[in-house]
């Protein structure tokens, strides 16, 4: 008998991005000097976070066993053109993260996770299970919300994008 145990839950679905009314500041961060709102004016309106809100759940009640609210932590937009990208980061010690598509012109680069046992030193170079891929890039296009678990190290490849690139971010915990 094989039992599989260990996976990472990440969720993908449809979202109108249309419908996220945020005022926010936009600010160069991080070594990338990634455009963003994080850590910055971010005011996003009640009916843009029940609809997030809403739509998280859709993914926590198919994971969470136990009754639990959803406590949006932060949410900001994040804005990339031509060869801009993030690096390697978590987002811990938030329990998930998201990134909602809003518009990703051709040439965008990708939201790309890395396995979290490649960091354990186990040398998987010689040896590939069924289903271990040391990183993945998630199926992404505009109105399209991806959540994961903070601790999933992740990044943005450099694109070659002439327009914006722009995607909203955040984190949520788990209340039980």
């Amino acid at each position: 008998m094989i039992l599989q145990y260990f996976s990472q839950p990440v969720y993908i679905s449809d979202f109108d991005s249309s419908l996220i009314e945020l005022n926010y500041k936009l600010d160069k961060k991080w070594e990338s000097n990634t455009i963003t709102s994080f850590s910055n004016f971010n005011d996003l309106s009640k009916n843009s976070a029940d609809y997030l809100i809403n739509e998280i759940s859709k993914f926590t009640t198919n994971i969470i066993k136990k009754q639990h609210k959803i406590k949006l932590l932060d949410f900001w937009i994040n804005e990339y053109y031509d060869k801009d990208f993030q690096e390697p980061h978590t987002h811990v010690p938030a329990h998930f993260s998201f990134t909602i598509m809003h518009k990703i012109p051709e040439g965008s680069g990708n939201l790309k996770f890395y396995n979290p046992y490649e960091s354990v030193g186990f040398n998987h170079c010689d040896i590939y299970f069924n289903d271990f891929e040391i990183n993945v890039k998630p199926p992404q296009g505009e109105n399209k919300i991806l959540i994961w678990p903070a601790y999933i190290k992740h990044m943005v490849t450099p694109g070659t994008n002439k327009s914006k690139r722009a995607t909203y971010s955040g984190n949520f915990n788990i209340v039980i």
